[in-house]
């Protein structure tokens, strides 16, 4: 039998509780549970409903690829989105005008009535919330999260850049 070595053979590691409290990860984590649950009422699944409420804020031509691209989900997700909103009869897959063997995506009359109730519940969730925050401080937390999301978006384009996609 091997005696066990004195000393450990590698470093100690951080532990993930340590790196999760000087990190973002676990509020955003929060937050976006928070608006997940209070948009259960609405009986879609988080990604068909996120599409949903892209495809009704911003109209226009939009094909599957780059609703993709746009909404950072794999093609074979989307699909199944639009299949779910197809069945809800909340958007529809029409043939391109000027290639038949692409699909525009179009939002039904339905689904923007739906789209503009949730989405105006959603801005009514944050109102209130909000509230019980000092103007001050709201101001002040939205400085930093530009600043942060700036920063976040230089090393998304610097990674892009130096993998040359």
């Amino acid at each position: 039998m091997k005696a066990p070595p004195s000393r450990p053979r590698h470093p100690p590691r951080r532990t993930a509780e340590a790196l999760l409290a000087a990190s973002m990860l676990p509020l955003w984590r929060r937050i976006g549970h928070e608006f997940a649950a209070h948009m259960h009422r609405w009986e879609l699944p988080p990604n068909v409903l996120h599409t949903l409420l892209h495809l009704h804020l911003h109209p226009g031509v939009c094909e599957p690829a780059e609703l993709a691209e746009t909404v950072c989900l794999p093609r074979q997700t989307v699909t199944f989105i639009l299949d779910t909103l197809e069945r809800r009869r909340l958007a529809t897959r029409r043939p391109h005008p000027s290639d038949r063997r692409r699909k525009t995506v179009a939002v039904t009359a339905k689904g923007h009535a739906l789209a503009a109730r949730m989405f105006a519940d959603l801005l009514q969730f944050e109102a209130t919330a909000l509230k019980t925050v000092a103007v001050r401080d709201i101001r002040a937390v939205k400085t930093f999260l530009n600043q942060y999301a700036d920063a976040l978006a230089a090393q998304n384009l610097e990674g892009f850049q130096a993998s040359g996609s």
